[in-house]
């Protein structure tokens, strides 16, 4: 079992429930720093998880259904909060299976179990807010964590919300007011606990700190307890049953590193030396003689350098050519592998010495030591990873010109707003209307009080008209307002508009953001049959003679024939309906757009030999062929020329009857 906790802010925790998620391994605590410009945590948090069920990925991109961010209003906190856990079920659909003597009861939601100790689950939202209300000096008034389990681990909904009982309990907040979720439409079963921090008797805000130590160790007791698979932490049980902090072979990557890549989806430079250099350097460290000169060179051969900085070492990219310093932000050595310091390395390799220049590698330059044989770059992306350098640099230079494009669109967007002429011409005209009334008095009225009493008589009335144009237009501002034409775009909006029109760029975009999520709200598989691609192969929609183009909120491209789906293209996968050949050409198409970096056709045996000679044919007329990357079946691409010599067609001429009617002749006449 783990777990997953939030305290302020949430960016470091978004990344690791969906990061840390999508290894289905297993996820680790995480308590973020405290934010600095007084925004609320707990409304991210429930920004970020109600925008993934308001608007599921599966969803086909409609400007009628554009992505719109939740209010981030303190008071619809908690009722998102609670409309997320209880996956938005109306009150009929909630069903109270058990109460309990000590106030709590549990309420079944749809399919979602959820536990609280408030008076009803209705109420649960208002309840914490007005206890929350009691104390203004506590900040977020709301904790709010995780505890997930291992795929082989199916714990009872029971042990479950008795587990998160006791980590109240270890956290002291027994007696606080909770609402409990299990969610099982995800890979890993899991539940949330939303609980306020507020004491509802003494109004304390319960102090939480080493909290995520609490938890983890309350993790490792609860896991022997019940027979859980043991998973991983910052604390282990031991052969003899005691709870000890675990030691760490490898560092967890730093917390800058986690941001920029679940954010921005760019590659750090951590995750570019572990997948460069890790595994040599650790190979190298495990001999009995070392050499700063080799530790050196491998770095040198992925574009790093070791220096010195402080007491210790870094690692930083190799600068440009013509320049001698980096900009680039380091990593601690250690970070890499926790031997790469001077206190291990000094005894064994000597005293440190600095890197040989390195040089990168050119067709005039007869160069063979030191070479750099690839190179980091902030600009390239986390998704493309595995995939071909010159691919990767031209998607970043896609994903850098779509938001080159909004920015354009952005700049250039001018809010819609009635014209102040307009407003000054209405208030004149309404004006210059009392003015001739008072006229038309002042030429026929004669009697002075008389005059005066029908002047205030017309003041007031042009009091009323002044006040009902200042409603009249407010009303005509905020209906320019609300309408979602008159509104900017963000990003994503702007984004999937793009995606709409069959933008590369926007559909890599599309499913970048999906990739980082992984939940089960993604388009579902079309079927086992299809080709497998190489890493983010991404390309735009087709137009397929015959077949209709719908793009999800994933990035997914479906291609449908009279409404029903034949052809899904996923980026690496291309999925295909089976038994209709005209699909599995539709998908050959699709796949010759591709890279070509890798293309392997999987699914059964019927349809990999349906398809292997189709995509014969489909070579046959062509200069440039589809290239398949499985030996296999590369092996079978290359004996059917032999097989149809050996096994030559029938001559079309021999085709037709041999017996041929007569040719009728029509008689002459006499």
């Amino acid at each position: 079992m783990s777990l997953l906790l939030s305290r302020k802010p949430l960016l470091a925790l978004i990344w690791v429930s969906t990061h840390l998620l999508r290894r289905s391994s297993f996820m680790v605590p995480v308590i973020a720093d405290k934010r600095r410009d007084g925004k609320s945590s707990f409304v991210d948090l429930i920004t970020y998880v109600s925008f993934r069920d308001d608007k599921k990925l599966d969803e086909t991109l409609s400007p009628d259904m554009p992505f719109v961010r939740p209010s981030r209003s303190k008071e619809a906190v908690f009722d998102r909060l609670v409309g997320y856990m209880d996956r938005h079920a109306s009150e009929e659909q909630q069903v109270v299976v058990a109460s309990f003597e000590d106030g709590r009861q549990q309420v079944l939601c749809d399919k979602v179990l959820v536990e609280t100790n408030c008076f009803s689950l209705a109420t649960a939202a208002a309840e914490m807010n007005a206890v929350a209300s009691q104390n203004v000096l506590a900040g977020d008034p709301v904790f709010h964590y995780l505890l997930s389990w291992r795929e082989e681990d199916n714990p009872k909904d029971a042990d479950i919300l008795a587990a998160a009982r006791y980590t109240l309990k270890r956290l002291g907040m027994a007696e606080h007011q909770f609402v409990t979720a299990i969610h099982r439409d995800t890979d890993n079963v899991h539940c949330h606990i939303a609980v306020n921090r507020i004491n509802p008797i003494s109004y304390r805000a319960a102090d939480l700190w080493r909290s995520k130590e609490t938890l983890q160790k309350a993790s490792r007791f609860l896991e022997h307890k019940y027979g859980w698979a043991q998973d991983n932490g910052s604390w282990v049980m031991n052969d003899k049953g005691e709870i000890v902090r675990a030691k760490r072979e490898w560092q967890p990557a730093p917390r800058e590193a986690q941001q920029l890549e679940h954010h921005a989806d760019r590659e750090s430079l951590y995750t570019y030396a572990v997948d460069h250099c890790r595994r040599d350097i650790d190979a190298l460290l495990k001999q009995s003689d070392v050499s700063w000169r080799e530790v050196h060179s491998i770095l040198i051969r992925a574009g790093l350098e070791l220096k010195r900085k402080g007491e210790g070492l870094a690692v930083y990219p190799q600068p440009e050519d013509g320049t001698t310093e980096t900009t680039q932000r380091p990593i601690k050595a250690s970070r890499l592998h926790p031997k790469l310091t001077l206190s291990y390395l000094e005894p064994v390799a000597g005293v440190f010495k600095a890197s040989p220049s390195a040089q990168r590698w050119s067709p005039d330059k007869r160069v063979y030591a030191h070479l750099i044989d690839s190179e980091y770059s902030d600009r390239l992306h986390v998704r493309d990873r595995g995939a071909r350098m010159e691919r990767r640099i031209q998607r970043a230079e896609e994903r850098e010109d779509l938001q080159a494009r909004y920015l354009a669109y952005k700049n250039a967007w001018v809010k819609p707003v009635i014209p102040a002429d307009e407003v000054k011409r209405r208030y004149q005209e309404m004006a210059r209307g009392f003015q001739a009334r008072k006229a038309r008095v002042r030429i026929t009225e004669r009697d002075p009080l008389l005059r005066k009493l029908m002047f205030r008589a017309i003041e007031v009335e042009r009091m009323v008209a002044t006040a009902e144009l200042r409603l009249e237009l407010r009303a005509e501002r905020d209906a320019i307002k609300m309408d979602p034409d008159n509104q900017r775009m963000s990003y994503r909006q702007w984004v999937e508009v793009q995606a709409l029109a069959q933008d590369k760029a926007a559909i890599s975009q599309l499913r970048g953001w999906a990739y980082r999520q992984k939940r089960n709200a993604r388009t579902s598989s079309l079927s086992a049959n299809g080709f497998l691609c190489a890493v983010a192969d991404d390309v735009k929609p087709l137009h397929l003679r015959g077949y209709e183009t719908q793009v999800t909120r994933d990035g997914a491209i479906t291609y449908l024939r009279d409404g029903v789906a034949c052809v899904r293209d996923m980026g690496r996968r291309i999925e295909v309906v089976p038994g209709d050949t005209r699909n599995i050409a539709a998908a050959i198409v699709v796949a010759s757009k591709k890279s070509g970096e890798e293309l392997d056709v999987r699914g059964s045996a019927a349809f990999t030999g349906d398809t292997l000679k189709l995509v014969s044919e489909f070579n046959a007329p062509r200069f440039t062929k589809l290239t398949l990357t499985n030996p296999e079946q590369q092996r079978w691409m290359l004996r059917q020329p032999e097989v149809k010599a050996a096994n030559p067609a029938p001559d079309s001429s021999s085709w037709g009857p041999t017996n041929k009617p007569a040719k009728y002749t029509p008689p002459k006449p006499s």
